[in-house]
């Protein structure tokens, strides 16, 4: 299994992550067998890396922490969701929180589990990947902070809809240096919109929609919409804030290319406690991998190999020049990973 760029797959390869449209319908299934129309189609959608599998019979997954059922549910109701906003009308709230279940169960299931997928998102599906991916970060960080069931619950349906007002915002895939002094202004404005469509919903919290207007503020108070400092900021928007940051980083933007794990973890280590809240960051680090699966790394012993299953105790690699060979690092074990190399 590799993590390639679109330029590396040939057809006969296999695919290793199923890919959906931005309403949850499956377009190519994992295990497909890649054609030169498949790849064309997939490089229409825009799709820089992928997934692979050199074989049909290889065994590991690159789902992530949820089912593809769950994140093809979770994606058709983020697409309803954010409709639902552009015409002003109610979210089906009963949805999105059957949805949240899901995620829950999948996530809170396997207690050793880390965040370990590299981006694969496109400039088109970036919202609805990036707002599952900010749901999953956020419950795991909110079990290492301790947060009972509900809590986590409450939390993670904020977490899922905290770009909800971006439903309104129709510059947000330009290039910095292309943003207008009212492109930015209006890009600002998101938090409030979404906390406007949310504090109205009965069936959420009030921190549901404190989600949506406070993570974007920063500890220092340099965050916006109101610049307010860590003491006025809820529990809930610091973690949201600080996966919602994570998250942008290791993703390929329009205006810049993505973050490796670890340069992303280290970034916001370095902006705590001046921006974010230190035991929420330390929360993050704890839940993420610095090398996810499809990594290549160089070994202690000077060889290289690429991460296939990583958990919070092991990591499982496979030598590049081997398929049946599968060592395991262990934090006390002697083969170590010195550094990721792609």
């Amino acid at each position: 299994m590799r993590y390639l760029p679109l330029a590396k797959i040939d057809k006969g390869m296999f695919l290793a992550n199923t890919i959906f449209s931005n309403d949850g319908k499956i377009l190519l299934k994992k295990r497909t067998k890649l054609s030169p129309s498949y790849i064309k189609r997939i490089e229409n959608l825009r799709y820089t890396h992928l997934y692979i599998y050199n074989n049909e019979d290889e065994k590991w997954d690159c789902s992530g922490l949820i089912s593809d059922k769950i994140r093809a549910e979770a994606m058709a109701v983020l697409w309803d969701s954010l409709i639902s906003a552009v015409k002003r009308q109610p979210i089906n709230a009963n949805k999105v929180i059957i949805t949240i279940e899901g995620i829950l169960r999948d996530v809170l299931q396997r207690p050793d589990a880390l965040f370990n997928l590299i981006d694969t998102k496109t400039i088109e599906n970036y919202i609805y990947n990036h707002s599952i991916n900010v749901c999953i970060l956020s419950i795991l960080m909110g079990k290492k902070l301790e947060l009972e069931r509900e809590q986590l619950k409450e939390l993670a349906i904020g977490a899922f809809l905290h770009d909800l007002g971006t439903a309104y915002i129709g510059s947000s895939t330009k290039k910095i240096n292309e943003l207008s002094t009212q492109d930015t202004v209006q890009i600002r404005q998101h938090t409030k919109y979404g906390f406007e469509i949310l504090k109205y919903i009965s069936n959420f919290s009030f921190h549901t929609a404190n989600i949506a207007y406070q993570h974007h503020e920063r500890e220092d108070g340099s965050g916006y919409p109101m610049g307010l400092i860590g003491k006025d900021l809820h529990l809930y928007s610091k973690i949201v804030a600080v996966a919602d940051s994570y998250d942008a980083m290791i993703s390929d933007r329009a205006y810049r290319e993505a973050f490796w794990s670890g340069e992303a973890l280290a970034e916001l280590e370095q902006d705590s406690p001046l921006k974010y809240d230190p035991k929420v960051v330390d929360a993050l680090i704890q839940s993420v991998a610095v090398y996810p699966v499809g990594s290549v790394v160089l070994l202690s012993n000077g060889e290289q190999a690429v991460v296939v299953e990583v958990t919070s105790s092991k990591t499982i690699l496979q030598h590049l020049q081997t398929t049946d060979d599968f060592p395991e690092v262990y934090k006390d074990s002697e083969l170590q990973i010195e550094k990721r190399l792609a």
